[in-house]
């Protein structure tokens, strides 16, 4: 593919200062990548020769503007990691419709939106390139408290496959991670209490937690030729609990 040649590729980051956005960010820049990594909340830590650009990605306008500034700068996208979400947890007979709508725009709508800004792109340049949608374990495997996430999640999958099938002609692939249970800040309910954590473990193959650096490895596989031949794919790295 033409992603691979050896050009600078570019890759783009949405949700790019949580913890796994950001290891996304490193882990593509030690591969020599240029990172425009976006958020809506500045970075805890900056780097100089990644460019930061706030955005909150529901607004769709805003994150075309950024998208085709980019490819301005740049001539084209080669990677765009989905990597934006949003959970809050409540039982499912309490969510409103303000908070439903609130989780499926954060999690859903931007990631199909994200998705069809860098597709539009790619196309327009013949490079080809790659899009890489972050789903859930949730949206794999029913667990409660999660009705709306894990609902977003689960289209999340099905809406990879049907993009992949759509733009494959234009040498662009669509495909998903879909973590388990990873040390972050937005999963800090779940691991910090010592006997929900030993929960967790016990039904977890692998018996410990994820860390972000192996969701970073899991893109930089897909975003790479050693995935030339995968798309359409929701690839589950949780330590076997969606299997268990």
């Amino acid at each position: 593919m033409n992603l691979f040649m050896e050009q600078t590729r570019v890759a783009v980051i949405t949700g790019a200062s949580g913890g796994i956005g950001s290891a996304v960010c490193r882990r593509l820049k030690a591969d020599g990548m240029k990172i425009v990594a976006i958020d809506r909340v500045p970075p805890t830590q900056s780097d100089e020769d990644i460019d930061y650009r706030m955005c909150d990605i529901t607004d769709t306008a805003a994150l075309a503007g950024i998208a085709d500034d980019i490819a301005d700068r740049h001539s084209s996208i080669d990677v765009w990691v989905n990597n934006a979400g949003f959970l809050e947890r409540k039982e499912a007979l309490e969510i409103s419709e303000a908070e439903w709508n609130e989780t499926l725009s954060v999690n859903l709508t931007a990631t199909f939106f994200g998705a069809q800004h860098a597709a539009r792109i790619m196309r327009k340049s013949g490079r080809g390139g790659a899009i890489i949608n972050l789903s859930s374990y949730a949206g794999l495997k029913a667990r409660p408290n999660c009705a709306a996430y894990a609902a977003a999640k689960a289209a999340i999958a099905h809406l990879t496959a049907c993009l992949a099938v759509e733009w494959g002609q234009y040498e662009i692939r669509v495909n998903a991670i879909a973590p388990g249970y990873i040390e972050t800040a937005m999963s800090a309910w779940m691991h910090q209490d010592e006997e929900h954590r030993a929960q967790l473990l016990g039904r977890t193959p692998l018996a410990r937690l994820g860390e972000p650096s192996e969701i970073a490895e899991a893109v930089r596989f897909l975003a790479r030729e050693e995935s030339s031949y995968i798309t359409g794919h929701t690839l589950s790295v949780d330590g076997g609990i969606v299997r268990a």
